[in-house]
């Protein structure tokens, strides 16, 4: 059972989210599906979920996904990944004009799967990062 669910958790995020082949959401995410992701609202349904997706895409021109690792206990799933791309557009989610910079951000996703479907989401991204990057916030001498 776990290795069908890391490799379900794996196509969802490489080819859902990095391909955007928004097809495999219907194999994967189940219809009651909700997606926690500090601050952000609530994500909710397929179509909620294929929404976001896009509207991530559509920010980042090059964007990919780079999955560092997956661990599985039972129902539960843990992707680590890294987000990358040139942030050339606006997304909805994000109220920060574009600036044309290249970004990498790490993200860390915990999903309850249940008949083979992820039904809940808890992402985890590095926002103050992602604004460092932006330039949004500066970074403290300490860590430049």
């Amino acid at each position: 059972m776990s290795e069908e669910i890391k490799a379900k958790a794996r196509k969802l995020y490489e080819e859902g989210h990095g391909r955007g082949n928004l097809d495999v959401l219907d194999e994967l995410v189940a219809p009651g599906y909700v997606r926690y992701q500090p601050p952000m609202k609530q994500v909710k349904g397929v179509a909620g979920y294929k929404a976001f997706i896009q509207d991530v895409r559509s920010a980042y021109s090059g964007f990919e996904i780079n999955i560092q690792d997956i661990l599985v206990d039972g129902d539960k799933s843990v992707t680590q990944f890294t987000l990358k791309g040139k942030h050339t557009g606006q997304a909805p989610t994000l109220q920060a004009a574009p600036t044309g910079k290249q970004i990498e951000m790490k993200v860390c996703a915990v999903c309850t799967w249940k008949s083979g479907q992820v039904v809940e989401e808890w992402a985890y991204n590095d926002y103050l990062g992602l604004l460092q990057q932006f330039g949004v916030i500066p970074l403290p001498g300490l860590f430049a």
